[in-house]
Order: C-alpha cells, then structure tokens, then sequence
C-alpha cells in the first residue's frame, strides 16, 4: 500500500468507492480538492479486516474514514514511509490478508472478511460472558489483548447467540479445520508458519486456506 496514501487517510482523509472495485482517496472529508491516488478494493478490505478503516455516516460503505492508530506528526515520520503498518508489505502479509489479497471476486473478498470480523466478535463476546459449556476464553484472548471491535459491558442474549454460532463453526469445521481457522483467522499467522505447522507445501497452505474460508462462510449462511 502506499504510505502517502495511508498517511492521508490518518490525517482525516477518506475514501470512496468509485465503483470499479478501486476507492479513490481525498485529503479531506468535504471531498472538494482533488483525488489524490487510490487503493484497490482489496487493499481496503485488508484495512478494514484490521478495524483501520468504518464507514462515514449514513453511506453504507461507500465512503470510509480512519479509526486505526494514528501516525505521529513529527517531521521525520511525515518522510518515512509507513513501512511498519500492518499490510503495508506483502511479505508481511498474514496468509489471511494474503488470500484476500489474491481474491479476485470483490463480492467474495467482502464476504470473507465480513465473516471473519462477526467471527472474532464472537469469540470476544462469548469470552466476557460465563460460560461452563466451551472454553472460548482462551481462543479470543489474542483478539482481546488487541483491542479490536471492544464492546463496553456484556449482555447474555448476545453472548449466547455468539456461542451458537461458534458451536456451530466448530460443528462444521471438525477439529483439525477448527485449529486451521483459529491460526488463519485469529492469530494471523503466516503462510510460511502454517505451511511448517501442516508439513504442507506453501501453495496448499493457500488453498487449505480458502477451502477453511468457505466453510466459515457457510457455518455463517454467507
């Protein structure tokens, strides 16, 4: 991703869909200067599926505001570019971000990173609640200590409804698929990592990958 671009963006810039699977971005919210570059559809999905990135307003997605860490505004981090954000280079990519990246359906990129975001969500409202029936705690930890998607209070009804859709997840997946989604989809591990884990080759890393999506996307009726 290019780093001006990125630092526009946690500047208050915002992006908009220009309807061609590419957002054009703008320096500012009132969108009256010019465009000044712009990301693929899937760069955007990457930054959203880390919470980087929410809709503005009432635009149902169509335009998209920063809510990620703030970049400092010293003189020697504006010339820097922001090679440390996470994304920003495909070899830092996490095999998640990976094969969103590589996914050329922009209709499949959104649902998959969509049911990844309800996914870890559930993860985290089962962890605040009481269950003695799974122990979900330990797994949305990771996500927790991140401070991603964090909710104020707990309400059982929700918590509930999480577990259910967690038990049916693990249902689907069976043990060893679950233990892929949680190093896919919860620790965002590398290619190279599950590939090592599995004893597989880095390419059936990949495709393992998005048969594991699939399923997600089905246990979630997506």
């Amino acid at each position: 991703m290019k780093p001006r671009l990125l630092r526009a963006l946690q500047r208050g810039g915002v992006a908009a869909s220009s309807g061609a699977d590419t957002w054009h971005i703008w320096r500012s919210q009132d969108r009256c200067g010019r465009i000044i570059g712009s990301l693929s559809g899937a760069e955007i999905d990457i930054l959203r599926l880390r919470h980087d990135l929410k809709p503005l307003g009432d635009d149902k997605d169509q335009v998209l505001i920063w809510t990620g860490r703030l970049v400092e505004r010293d003189r020697a981090s504006l010339a820097a570019p922001d090679i440390g954000h996470p994304g920003s280079e495909p070899q830092n990519r996490s095999l998640l971000e990976m094969l969103i990246a590589n996914c050329a359906s922009p209709a499949l990129r959104t649902r998959i990173r969509y049911a990844c975001q309800v996914y870890r969500q559930d993860l985290e409202d089962v962890s605040r609640g009481t269950s003695t029936t799974m122990n979900w705690d330990g797994l949305a930890r990771g996500r927790l200590a991140k401070g991603q998607g964090q909710r104020s209070g707990f309400e059982s009804r929700t918590g509930k409804r999480a577990e259910q859709c967690l038990a049916r997840v693990a249902d689907l997946m069976g043990q060893g698929d679950h233990e892929f989604l949680l190093k896919l989809v919860v620790r965002e591990a590398s290619r190279s990592s599950i590939a090592k884990a599995y004893a597989t080759r880095p390419a059936l890393a990949e495709q393992k990958g998005m048969s594991i999506l699939r399923k997600l996307l089905a246990a979630y009726g997506l």
